[in-house]
């Protein structure tokens, strides 16, 4: 965990043992999220993309390079009230239960209401192309964003589990809100396989 008041932000990541500059611009790492969820990219082809926002990478993928990224990508180093988007091969609980729910928010998909967000709460245009921001600032502010925000009310009717509520009138309005904002999202054969306990 750092100290965002007066630790620097970091530019690289450690694989083994050695340093790796790394990209460290917003915007670069909306891109890493849509290439991470393109379908019509071979896991290979993610992998070689992957290896782009490292300077001078490594001639071979490992699954330490893999980590470093998605560590990075995830922000792992601040505390733990930042909303982590990837429940990937570092999640302790990967291995207790399976995670086949669908997801709460996606850069993409919210874009319209980031950019809104941002703009009303802290006066900052993110489409401005002189914007200079590190991936961990922007995470930060992101998970700073009152609950009154669009993208926060967004994750929260997304996420609220309708078998916790009691009164008909107000799940029937969740249940429906959940429809009307739902983000598109397909099973892997992987959570498919886990659902059945197939191995």
């Amino acid at each position: 965990m750092i100290n965002l008041l007066y630790e620097p932000l970091p530019d690289y990541v450690t694989i083994s043992g050695r340093r790796y500059g790394i990209i460290t611009d917003f915007r670069e790492w909306f891109r890493f999220a849509d290439m991470i969820h393109d379908g019509s990219l071979s896991d290979r082809e993610k992998l070689s993309l992957m290896t782009l926002y490292l300077d001078e990478p490594p001639e071979s993928v490992s699954t330490e390079l893999v980590r470093a990224v998605f560590a990075f990508y995830a922000a792992d180093a601040l505390d733990s009230d930042t909303d982590n988007q990837y429940d990937g091969p570092d999640d302790d609980t990967a291995d207790a239960q399976p995670l086949c729910r669908p997801p709460v928010f996606d850069w993409k998909y919210d874009a319209k209401f980031l950019l809104a967000d941002f703009r009303r709460f802290y006066g900052i245009n993110l489409l401005d192309a002189a914007l200079d921001m590190h991936w961990w600032e922007f995470r930060s502010l992101f998970a700073a964003l009152p609950d009154d925000s669009q993208c926060m009310k967004r994750i929260s009717i997304r996420s609220t589990d309708l078998g916790s509520i009691k009164n008909d009138a107000y799940r029937a309005k969740i249940a429906r809100l959940q429809r009307l904002i739902a983000l598109p999202y397909e099973m892997s054969d992987d959570e498919i396989s886990a659902v059945f306990d197939i191995q």
